[in-house]
């Protein structure tokens, strides 16, 4: 068994909650296995532990930290383990339902996970895109301009606010009404039951009878809803203790606050606000560009394997108006020269979009958005090397509506759940078909008529063999011939795919890898994104879009090469010369040039 720092240890045997500030790499994941290894050893009869966090790959983490310490079985029924969302969905919502809604209620995670745009007609309609839901607060349907990034609909939205917020507050309602209800909604719906006293107190009564002690884990993720929940938690007399580190909290959009978390934390004893330091992870000169961005200047102290390495971070400097498409290519050569196997590697970035270019692959929602293009999108993401679970869930679904469409068993506005259950569709029976289509069909796809050709004939013949009954039409009808190829350009990459995995920082958070490529796009026409970042990283100033960056680089654990425009190169690297940190310089447009 690992042997613990004090700090940890001390989190490990404290007998009252605690509230933890923790840095990278600074085995929070293990100290809190090891808290539920001890905790489990001293449970009352019939009580569990709760344990829950923002993310799947956190969540996986933990149980694959508690099975090592063989204590998996904590975790099982009293026990919880999940995300905060299911949570809430489990113990506040689906025992209840949604108060004067006489349907089951259906949780969705986003409202853009169903195409639910808010958009103004006649005179005043907007000829674009319309504003997804979730940009509207989830209780008071007001929205921030500011948060729109496509210039035309913020300053449309800053014109005609108010019939927005009102298309909002109707649309959400005419959703709730239905039964549909999305992750930011249900906390807004628990907060407010919150005010009923009996129903407080019952349910308080029911999760204190339940659970001895409840972790959070990535608790910087949390937005003032979730504090209240956990205030509420506390007061009721349950032991909650909170894992964060503020410097890696990157869910504005969720209104999240660091400085709420703050105050959360103060309303523990002194005795009990902990802090778990030294970083177990990275390299020094990992440790040192992270510290660069983030207010506290001291660099975390290495302590783990790499603690001696004097690897510098590699500053990738490339031309262009997107991320260079052969970024991947000299980043594979750098982790090459260590040693480092592709498993290991990872490209990251804030978008998708950006990320798939620096790996030389074509954009993922080139192609429109006809049915054939839908399942080829789908079927590169779910069978790509560096796709999530969670993407590849999505990719599923996306076929799985698609089975339920044919069968006639699917109405527009629902969802695949939803339909599935009131049609009396097994969802087993419905993933195998998913699986086996979705299998069937090439993952790759010539940039040639004869070969979309084939490739829709091989979608045709997949549900086909899967013997799905088709009411009113026929696969043929159901998948016509496209009228242009851009569908197929995310197949077409598919055979020179990089052996580099990629993913966004959002879904990266909680993992770590010996070789990380972190991407920062370029700006574009009038959208100032990264001049704005660096210039909050040079004044160290609390930016989002900073900290997501940090979170990026400290995924690495041996070699971090940062790519960057040519245009903020030599900032970047001014910021990283007055602060000491070994880095060299790599001019993409210069083969082999080492600055």
């Amino acid at each position: 068994m690992i042997r613990l720092t004090a700090q940890q240890q001390g989190f490990v045997d404290s007998p009252r909650a605690s509230f933890v500030i923790a840095c990278p790499g600074a085995g929070k994941t293990q100290a809190i296995a090891r808290r539920v290894h001890r905790l489990a050893g001293i449970l009352p009869p019939r009580k569990g532990l709760a344990v829950l966090s923002f993310s799947n790959s956190a969540i996986d983490e933990i149980v694959e930290k508690c099975r090592e310490l063989e204590v998996g079985h904590a975790l099982h029924h009293p026990g919880f383990v999940g995300t905060f969302d299911a949570f809430l969905r489990q113990f506040f919502v689906m025992p209840f339902g949604l108060q004067g809604v006489n349907v089951r209620p259906t949780v969705v995670d986003s409202w853009k996970t169903m195409g639910v745009e808010i958009r103004l007609t006649g005179a005043n309609a907007f000829g674009g895109d319309g504003v997804s839901l979730d940009q509207f607060d989830p209780v008071t349907n007001a929205i921030d301009p500011a948060s729109i990034g496509h210039n035309g609909l913020r300053a449309h939205v800053t014109s005609n606010r108010a019939a927005y917020v009102a298309g909002a507050t109707r649309r959400r309602r005419g959703l709730r009404n239905s039964g549909f209800v999305s992750a930011a909604d249900i906390r807004a719906e628990v907060v407010a039951r919150l005010d009923a006293p009996a129903w407080s107190a019952g349910i308080a009564r029911a999760i204190g009878g339940r659970f001895a002690e409840i972790i959070v884990d990535e608790a910087q993720d949390c937005n003032s809803l979730d504090l209240q929940l956990l205030r509420w938690l506390r007061d009721n007399g349950l032991a909650v203790s909170v894992v964060a580190d503020p410097d890696q909290a990157i869910y504005g959009f969720r209104q999240g606050n660091p400085a709420d978390l703050a105050a959360f934390g103060a309303l523990y004893p002194v005795e009990d606000q902990r802090e778990l330091t030294g970083n177990f992870r990275s390299s020094p000169g990992i440790c040192g560009l992270a510290a660069t961005l983030r207010a506290r200047v001291e660099p975390d102290e290495p302590l783990g394997e790499y603690r001696e390495l004097a690897e510098p971070v590699h500053i990738l400097k490339y031309n262009g108006q997107r991320p260079a498409s052969y970024i991947h290519v000299y980043f594979n050569q750098l982790a090459e020269a260590d040693g480092i196997p592709p498993t290991a590697r990872m490209v990251l970035g804030h978008a998708r979009t950006a990320i798939r270019h620096a790996c030389g692959l074509a954009p993922e929602d080139s192609g429109g958005n006809s049915r054939v293009s839908n399942v080829a999108r789908a079927v590169a993401i779910f069978r790509a090397t560096g796709s999530t679970g969670r993407a590849r869930e999505s990719c599923l679904a996306i076929i799985e509506e698609d089975i339920l469409r044919l069968m006639g068993k699917f109405a527009d506005g629902s969802t695949v759940a939803r339909s599935a259950e009131q049609e009396g569709v097994d969802r087993r029976w419905l993933r195998r078909m998913a699986l086996a289509v979705i299998s069937a069909v090439p993952h790759i796809c010539d940039d040639t008529d004869a070969a979309r050709a084939a490739w829709i004939e091989r979608l045709r013949g997949a549900i086909a063999a899967a013997q799905i009954p088709c009411v009113d039409t026929s696969p043929a009808r159901f998948y016509p011939a496209a009228r242009n190829a851009d569908w197929a350009r995310c197949l077409q990459n598919a055979a020179d795919v990089a052996p580099t995995r990629w993913t966004t920082i959002h879904d990266a958070k909680g993992s770590q890898h010996e070789a990380v490529c972190v991407v920062v796009p370029p700006d574009r026409g009038q959208d100032g994104f990264t001049g704005e970042m660096v210039a909050n990283w040079e004044a160290r100033h609390e930016f989002e879009s900073k900290r997501v960056v940090y979170v990026g680089v400290t995924r690495a654990r041996k070699l971090l090469a940062v790519a960057v425009p040519r245009g903020v190169s030599d900032r970047v690297t001014a910021v990283l010369r007055a602060a000491g940190v070994p880095f060299e310089v790599h001019d993409l447009d210069v083969a082999g040039a080492v600055e």
